[in-house]
C-alpha cells in the first residue's frame, strides 16, 4: 500500500469515528439514566479510537509534524 492510500484509509476511519461520536452526542440528551451511562462508555471508546487514529495519522505524516 502506498503512503497516499494509507492516509486515505486513516482519514476515512477518522471521519467515520468522528461521525459516530457526533451522532452519539446528539442522542445522549434523549437517553434514560441507564442509557446515558452506556452511551457515555461508547463515546469514550470512540474518543479513544479517534485519538489513536490521529496518532497513526501523525506518524504517517513523518518527522517534524508535531
Amino acid at each position: 500500500m502506498t503512503g497516499k492510500t494509507d492516509d486515505s484509509k486513516l482519514l476515512h476511519d477518522l471521519r467515520s469515528k468522528c461521525s459516530s461520536l457526533k451522532s452519539a452526542a446528539e442522542l445522549y440528551k434523549d437517553c434514560s439514566a441507564a442509557e446515558k451511562k452506556e452511551m457515555l462508555a461508547l463515546m469514550k471508546a470512540a474518543a479513544a479510537e479517534i485519538s489513536a487514529a490521529l496518532a497513526r495519522l501523525e506518524g504517517a505524516a513523518g518527522p517534524g509534524t508535531k
